[in-house]
């Protein structure tokens, strides 16, 4: 027998501070203020190894056997620990996000639309299947868009209010967060940012971070009887914020 009930409310008081996130692949997720949130590695070196035996074992084995059968299932077991602790890093990320800022601004990211095989047609073959299948896979496991679906949810049933801001993802890597300026030579690699105007140099993921905060921030001025000159947006906001 099993009962449901209302997720209990995160406990918190309000802090006064806002913060941008950039979710990556290189770092699960970036904060404006120069931080990196790393989802820790799922399984271990000795787990990654025996999963890879399990999966060219069951590539051997005879369909409908009673061995493939057990195959699967020690697969599945290791399977559920990765999940688990997925989600258990989310879990704490996530409450820790809400209790320490009362704004959090991310993108809008249309993550189903990310991660579309290229692999085309046989009359029209895609470009680098291999290449974006495996940033497919890498998008997919740090899981983005349950911890936009957490982080939300965790907000709403805050004590004090927190304010969650989607922003238009639009140039936030090409944006000089110091000067303005945007151009994609400013991205000089995947890592690094240096402007072709002012050479601010940064992170590139520190640098969307900063554009993320700047774009809500002035969003939220506007909507409080300001004036601001940051990009469209989408919104989503707490209602208990409002």
């Amino acid at each position: 027998m099993s009962f449901t009930y209302p997720a209990p409310q995160i406990e918190r008081v309000s802090t006064g501070e806002i913060i941008g996130l950039d979710m990556g692949v290189t770092h699960t997720i970036t904060k404006s203020n120069g931080r990196f949130l790393d989802m820790p590695q799922l399984l271990s070196e000795a787990e990654q190894q025996r999963k890879r035996r399990l999966q060219r074992k069951l590539a051997r084995q005879v369909k409908g056997s009673n061995r493939r059968k057990v195959t699967k299932l020690d697969l599945a077991k290791l399977s559920a620990k990765e999940t688990d602790r997925r989600k258990d890093w989310i879990e704490k990320t996530t409450t820790d996000l809400v209790r320490s800022y009362d704004l959090i601004a991310l993108e809008n990211l249309k993550i189903k639309n990310m991660t579309k095989s290229t692999k085309g047609t046989i009359q029209s073959p895609g470009k680098n299947v291999a290449q974006k299948a495996g940033l497919n896979r890498s998008i997919l496991e740090q899981s983005w868009g349950m911890f936009r679906q957490r982080l939300t949810d965790k907000a709403s049933s805050a004590t004090t209010p927190v304010e969650i801001i989607t922003i238009n993802p639009a140039y936030t890597s090409q944006r000089c967060s110091k000067c303005g300026h945007t151009n994609k030579r400013n991205r000089k690699s995947q890592a690094i940012f240096c402007c072709k105007v002012c050479r601010y140099t940064n992170n590139a993921d520190v640098n969307a971070a900063k554009n993320i905060i700047s774009t809500a921030a002035g969003l939220a001025v506007t909507e409080r009887g300001g004036i601001s000159h940051s990009d469209p947006t989408k919104r989503t906001t707490n209602p208990k914020a409002a």
